[in-house]
């Protein structure tokens, strides 16, 4: 093998697998005054998810850039900006912010049997809801799921007919131009958007305040037939028990008689009324569905909520076919409710991706960075973060997590991560720290801001423990 082949070949390692210099043994460099370097590399960590702790200064920033900037040419990479400072080289950067109004049009369907759909979705919206400090009551919870279903079946689309959830995605200025060219069909061709769901949810608070849509005939019908039958049933009982004990009472049985006949002329006259009325041949079920005002009014003021932050409207960010994805979240910061919402819903739409395209065979194929991680971390098995870090090895997907002490990761992060990174850590937080880690408070105290730092990757054949390492 020539010059030139070998040339060829280390680069082409180099494109399709990942190594990154995490520093050098510390014990060697102070004992030995040997430079052992200890490298992070995709091919030996038994899985790619990476925590990296450290105080404000510590050098997180720094770690996020080598991580990304050394992955592999073949890796897409996702990075949710919380400050808006990782600055990358070859990232496209999208801003998200009210001014802006780039987002993600939650009711756009991944059209795939197995793992899309018109129930997902839902769900989806539901959960992101959720994960905010105000979740749902019970009832907010089903109006919203009927008012979901209920948009999409206006546009065609049903849970139940994966043929109909073809439709396509439309910015939020196509849609107003169409509704101006009163292109109704082209409408119909299109995925819902929120818009559409509060439009629906106004409709049905004011059908249920002004009797639209003919939801108080049925009611009335309802009511008018209840009084007949306890009418119908005071009479029974009266002959039973004048005819048990022999007695004749005309006047009370004529009495009972006259109510009885006017609540059945009564229960007629708002029967046919209602039947004459109906139009959807669904009256009944939608009475039950959206028959408190209360609750349909606090839907539709959660769901004005959301569509104002801009983050879940129908103009996609402009990334194209960028490999390296850059989420500038520093305007939502300010409503950490939106700010969760907005990245696990991501999140969850990534892992369908990664799932749909099927087993990766232990390469890395798609990688997540996520700062200030403890905004998003907690113990539910339904969060995304766990759900990645214990089951998307498989398919290709690693996640970082960057945070001011690993007591913010989860006990499923800190787990299962292959790559624990520790900084400079705050002294308050050695204690919490060196329990969840099973790590000895001492090797905390000697880590200096962007000089040491201790390291533990879980390698193929080699024990799982911390080294300290010397930068430079």
């Amino acid at each position: 093998m020539n010059v030139g082949s070998i040339k060829t070949v280390m680069t082409t390692e180099k494109k399709n697998m990942s190594q990154i210099l995490i520093g050098n043994d510390f014990w060697k460099m102070r004992n030995e005054n040997i430079s052992l370097p200890i490298y992070w590399r995709e091919s030996e960590v038994s899985n790619h998810h990476v925590g990296v702790a450290g105080t404000s200064g510590a050098g997180k920033t720094h770690w996020i850039r080598q991580f990304v900037t050394g992955m592999s040419d073949t890796i897409e990479i996702d990075i949710f900006d919380y400050h808006g400072d990782i600055e990358i080289p070859g990232a496209t950067t999208v801003l998200f912010s009210e001014a802006t109004r780039y987002g993600y049009n939650p009711l756009i369907l991944n059209t795939d049997e197995h793992y899309g759909g018109v129930r997902r979705a839902v769900n989806d919206v539901i959960q992101a809801i959720n994960s905010t400090s105000r979740k749902l009551g019970a009832n907010q919870e089903g109006v919203l799921r009927n008012l979901l279903l209920d948009t999409y079946m206006l546009k065609g689309i049903y849970a139940d007919n994966p043929l109909s959830w073809k439709k396509r995605e439309a910015s939020e200025a196509e849609i107003k131009e169409m509704k101006a060219q009163r292109n109704w069909s082209g409408l119909r061709e299109i995925y819902p958007s929120l818009s559409d769901v509060i439009n629906l949810a106004k409709r049905k608070l004011k059908a249920l305040w002004m009797g639209i849509e003919d939801k108080d005939h049925g009611r009335q019908a309802l009511s008018a037939f209840d009084d007949y039958a306890r009418a119908m049933a005071a009479i029974n009982q009266l002959r039973i028990k004048l005819n048990k004990a022999n007695i004749k009472d005309d006047e009370e049985s004529q009495r009972l008689e006259k109510r009885m006949e006017v609540a059945k002329g009564k229960a007629l006259e708002t029967h046919a009324t209602f039947l004459n009325n109906m139009e959807s041949g669904r009256e009944f079920e939608e009475a039950m569905k959206y028959n408190s005002k209360d609750v349909l009014l606090s839907v539709i003021t959660r769901l004005e909520n959301l569509h104002a932050t801009g983050i879940f409207n129908a103009n996609p960010p402009p990334f194209g076919n960028a490999r390296i994805r850059r989420y500038v979240l520093k305007p939502l910061a300010q409503s950490e409710d939106e700010l969760k919402m907005f990245v696990r819903f991501r999140l969850r739409a990534i892992i369908r991706e990664r799932m749909q395209r099927g087993e990766s065979g232990g390469k890395l194929e798609h990688f997540i960075v996520l700062d200030e991680s403890k905004k998003f971390n907690d113990e539910d098995a339904s969060n995304p973060i766990n759900i990645i870090v214990n089951e998307l090895r498989k398919f290709g997907l690693g996640i970082l997590l960057s945070g001011q002490s690993p007591a913010h990761f989860s006990s499923d992060f800190i787990k299962n991560a292959g790559t624990l990174l520790l900084l400079n850590l705050a002294t308050s937080d050695w204690d919490e720290a060196a329990r969840k880690l099973k790590i000895e408070v001492k090797n905390l105290k000697y880590l200096k801001p962007q000089e040491s730092a201790a390291v533990r990757m879980l390698e193929k054949r080699q024990s799982a423990v911390f080294r300290q390492i010397k930068f430079g």
